[in-house]
């Protein structure tokens, strides 16, 4: 059925941003295998996260992006990844792609982010080699990332930072972080992503990685992947980038807005991060006494579009429920019970207004019975 309030609304450049990098393009005649403008791309990313042009690599998508990130950490051997359950399905499928097996741990209560602790312990009761740590920014919250390059260097396991919403909050540190730039993303392009590294051995080789196990030479040194960036995507990316800053402004000012709106709302629980001011592309609550599913329903029927995001977890999907897992209480409470909200530009305060008047109808009726 159709929304009064959409979901989301995507902002990409419109087309007339875009020309000036098409035609270039055809000048160059130069469309992929790190040409003019995906060159100049990792230059403006890598001022951007004030590292250098090598410490950045520029993917094809940032589910490739984390797939490069994590054959490059297990050195291309098999084993196990830990990783969390409560985070997009995208994670669990880079991991395999990467030759690994997923195996899913709980996250801390209040961060939703990968439990440290459950991580130690896995480390010592595991009779399988552990390959990689995949830790994940939920949905683009900051993540002290000095604290995983310390778990790194403590346990001798690399870690790989899954960002894909963190092109605002994320840092760049000694582990790959890698930040998805789809569509749905604060600054997206349709299809891309980045890894960011200040390790330069490590940036070299995730480069490689991405490049057919290509290095200086035309030679497959090593297992690879094609995870190029195309010339037509950095021209988006380009003038993606030319209006950032507007745009980063207003997705700010929503969100703002929203956290306003909702923080004295009894009832519910603002995500993880809603208190910075980072541009986001989604905003989240957690439904302190109801399950997402009664209120996806409700909220269907006052034309009001909601989603799980991160559905209910990778470990509930089909397709990882048989890989190996830890216990799972907090993420099996949390994700039945959070709930994505429709987020854009676009919103504007009586949309953000309806909004609230009808959680809080939500919750009386729930408290009613």
């Amino acid at each position: 059925m159709d929304h009064d309030i959409p979901l989301m609304r995507p902002t990409l450049p419109q087309t007339d941003m875009i020309m000036p990098y098409l035609a270039e393009i055809d000048s160059n005649r130069w469309y992929s295998n790190y040409g003019p403008l995906e060159q100049r791309l990792r230059s403006r990313f890598a001022d951007m996260f004030s590292v250098d042009y090598e410490n950045i690599v520029m993917t094809s998508s940032g589910t490739l992006g984390l797939a490069i990130a994590l054959r490059e950490a297990s050195a291309s051997e098999s084993g196990l990844c830990l990783m969390p359950s409560f985070t997009f399905v995208a994670s669990a499928h880079a991991v395999v792609a990467a030759g690994l097996t997923p195996f899913f741990l709980d996250v801390e209560p209040k961060s939703w982010i990968l439990d440290q602790k459950l991580v130690l312990e896995a480390l010592e009761d595991l009779n399988q080699p552990v390959r990689a740590i995949l830790a994940v920014a939920p949905f683009g919250a900051p993540l002290d990332i000095e604290l995983w390059d310390e778990l790194a260097a403590k346990t001798g396991i690399p870690v790989v930072i899954d960002s894909a919403a963190g092109i605002d909050s994320a840092r760049a540190g000694q582990s790959p972080v890698v930040i998805s730039l789809h569509a749905t993303k604060p600054l997206g392009i349709g299809e891309g992503g980045l890894i960011m590294c200040r390790d330069s051995n490590r940036a070299e080789a995730l480069f490689q990685h991405g490049n057919f196990g290509f290095r200086e030479k035309r030679l497959a040194e090593g297992a690879g992947f094609n995870g190029k960036m195309s010339e037509y995507s950095a021209a988006v990316g380009h003038a993606a980038l030319d209006v950032w800053p507007q745009l980063r402004r207003r997705l700010r000012e929503r969100a703002v807005h929203y956290r306003q709106a909702l923080s004295n709302l009894d009832g519910i629980t603002l995500a993880p991060g809603s208190e910075t001011d980072g541009a986001k592309s989604t905003f989240n609550v957690i439904l302190r006494e109801a399950s997402a599913e009664e209120a996806k329903a409700f909220m269907q029927t006052q034309r009001i579009e909601v989603r799980q995001w991160w559905s209910r977890g990778c470990h509930r999907e089909p397709a990882f429920e048989s890989a190996p897992k830890a216990a799972l209480s907090v993420t099996n409470d949390i994700a039945d019970r959070v709930l994505g909200l429709p987020f854009s530009i676009d919103l504007n305060a009586q949309d953000i207004a309806r909004i609230r008047l009808k959680l809080v109808e939500f919750i009386e009726n729930t408290r009613a019975g």
